[in-house]
Parts: C-alpha cells; sequence; structure tokens
C-alpha cells in the first residue's frame, strides 16, 4: 500500500508455458524489467537479462538483491535486518550498555529503492543518448555501506576506531554533544551546532562551557560527554521543549522539537509541503505519502491509489497485444 501508488498490478505464474509467454510479450514493448528474486532465480525461469535482451536488445534490467549478484553471499536470504547487520548499522546504533540496536525502520529497503530507481534512471538516460540497454544491479548491503559514506571515509582514513555511542544524547558517534536528542521538561528537543555552545549556554542560564577546561574544544567535548550531556540536559528540565524553541530560534540556533508521529503528520512545515495525500481506494480514502521532491515542468503527483492484486491484468494484457478470447483462456488455464 505504501508504495505502489500510480502502478498498476498484474498476476502471472511464470512457471507456466502461457504465463511464460506473457511476459515474453510484455518485455516487448517494455522499457524496464525489474525483478528481486535471489540470483539465478530469473535465469532458471527463462528471463535472465540475456533472455529479456534477445526481446528487446535496448531494455534496461534491473536487479535487486540482498548482498549482490555473486561473491560468498550471493545465494543467502536478504532482507532488511540482516543487511543492517552485516552492513554497520547496527554498529553506529551501539547503545550506550553497547547493544547493538537496528534501525526502527526497513531502511536498507527503502535505500535500495532508491539506488535502483537512480540506477535505472542513469540507464535510461545512457539509453536516450546510445540507444544501449544494460543490466543494472543495486543490493541491500552496498545501499547500507553507502548510507554511512561520512562515517565509513572517517573510519577508513584515520585512527578514530570503531563507532561508539556512548550515550541515550548522543546522535552520532563521530561528532561530539550537543550534537543529539536532549530531555526537556515535557519531551526532547534536537540541538546541533558546537560552535553555538556560547549561545546555547546564555539561553539556558548556565555558565558558558565553552570556557569550560573539560569541554574547551571539540575532542573535550567528545571525552567528557557525560559530563557535559548532563549539565545541557539538567537545564533544559527547567522548561517545556516549546518554551526552549522560540528563544533558541530568536538566537538562530540549530534546534528542533523531537516529534511524534502524530505530531510530524500535524506540523504546519509537513502539511505545506503536501506530504500526505487522501485518494480514493478500492478500499475506501485512502492517506498516502507523497513524492518527496517537486519538478516545476512536471510535477509529480499521486494520480491513483495502490492496485488490488491483479487488479489491472486485463488492461496489460491488451498492451501486449492480448484479445478477450485469449485472456479467457489464460485465466482458464489459470497462467494469469
Amino acid at each position: 500500500m505504501s508504495a505502489n501508488r500510480n502502478k498498476k498490478s498484474i498476476t502471472v505464474d511464470l512457471k507456466h508455458p502461457s504465463g511464460k509467454e506473457v511476459i515474453r510479450r510484455l518485455v516487448a514493448v517494455s522499457d524496464v524489467v525489474y525483478e528481486n528474486f535471489r540470483p539465478g532465480v530469473m535465469e532458471r525461469l527463462g528471463f535472465g537479462y540475456a533472455d529479456c535482451a534477445a526481446i528487446t536488445p535496448s531494455i534496461v534490467y534491473a536487479s535487486a538483491s540482498g548482498y549482490g549478484p555473486d561473491g560468498p553471499y550471493a545465494h543467502k536470504p536478504g532482507q532488511d535486518v540482516l543487511a543492517q547487520a552485516v552492513g554497520g548499522f547496527g554498529a553506529i546504533n551501539v547503545s550506550g550498555a553497547g547493544r547493538p540496536t537496528p534501525v526502527g525502520m526497513s531502511i536498507t529497503d527503502v535505500m535500495g529503492g532508491m539506488n535502483g530507481g537512480f540506477a535505472v534512471l542513469a540507464a535510461l538516460y545512457h539509453r536516450l543518448n546510445t540507444g544501449e540497454g544494460q543490466h543494472v544491479h543495486v543490493s541491500l548491503l552496498n545501499s547500507a555501506i553507502a548510507a554511512q559514506s561520512e562515517q565509513a571515509v572517517h573510519f577508513l582514513n584515520t585512527a578514530v576506531g570503531e563507532p561508539v555511542r556512548g550515550t541515550v544524547m548522543h546522535a552520532h558517534p563521530y561528532i561530539p554533544p550537543p550534537y543529539g536528542f536532549y530531555a526537556t521538561k515535557d519531551g526532547y528537543i534536537a540541538l546541533s551546532s558546537g560552535r553555538q555552545v556560547p549561545q546555547l549556554c546564555r539561553i539556558l542560564g548556565i555558565p558558558d562551557l565553552s570556557k569550560d577546561p573539560r569541554f574547551g574544544d571539540y575532542w573535550k567535548r567528545d571525552r567528557n560527554r557525560v559530563e557535559f550531556e548532563q549539565l545541557i540536559e539538567d537545564a533544559l528540565s527547567q522548561r517545556t521543549t516549546a518554551e526552549w524553541l522560540p528563544l533558541m530560534e530568536a538566537e538562530d540556533l540549530f534546534a528542533a522539537p523531537v516529534q511524534t508521529f502524530a505530531q510530524t503528520f500535524a506540523d504546519p512545515q509537513v502539511t505545506h509541503n503536501r506530504m500526505v495525500v487522501t485518494v480514493d481506494s478500492p478500499i475506501g480514502p485512502l492517506k498516502l505519502i507523497a513524492p518527496a521532491f517537486t519538478l516545476t515542468g512536471t510535477p509529480a503527483t499521486v494520480r491513483t491509489a495502490p492496485p488490488t492484486h491483479g487488479q489491472h491484468t486485463a488492461e496489460i494484457l491488451e498492451l501486449a497485444g492480448y484479445t478477450s478470447d485469449e485472456m479467457a483462456a489464460l485465466r482458464a488455464e489459470g497462467a494469469v
């Protein structure tokens, strides 16, 4: 439901002879084939890249997998939390107690989809200029690692060592406080810039911690983060988040409220950005998330609700050239 807006759905039995013919005829009228079986499955079914390129030489063929098309893990089951584990998300989210913690969403699935879409568009642009198709590969593992490039480059090129988030306030293993989330009287607030410590302390009504020998520079704040964060949080506990934010905004501090889902989707900026749209669907009005980007010339919109399984089978078969009688025969055979 969350991913299939603006799409159409056909169901086809890829092992049925007539179903295979449906796919071959669809490939003949398609620009892109996108599959996410384990490596080798599509080849065994007769629809690998070479098979599809034989039908449509200019086809852009995308294969999404857990770990990549080859290598020692290629045939292992790939799933988001597994890719998080192998790809370092667990390490980057180690808590103060030293326990690796998964990100609370299917982040490598999302990043994999975004990278796959980007790669397909790049391949289509190449085809536009040359007429050449190609095989595109994207994996959950590579997407996990690429998403952490900032931390990875730091780790690979310095002696900084393993990422450690020593406290629950700590948002980034290689950035010292105040970068993180802090408790207020009624909730939480996010603080960002270490360059604004003097202004922050003035607003909080505490001595300037940048003058304290324990916290006088980047590395000292990093080494003594427990003490620093406790002083900040003790001060923040005297007022609510809503009381602190105007004071911080007046000084142009990098600060924001830490919101619940309910608060996020009622937020005036989220509303202004029109990130939630309501569409009619087979199950009634459905709230969906809008595209995250805007195009001034060709606006991206949510035009249709996510389809039910196989909702557009007849429409897509017609696109492939099937007659009504042929469609009826396919249904009777169980091919679609």
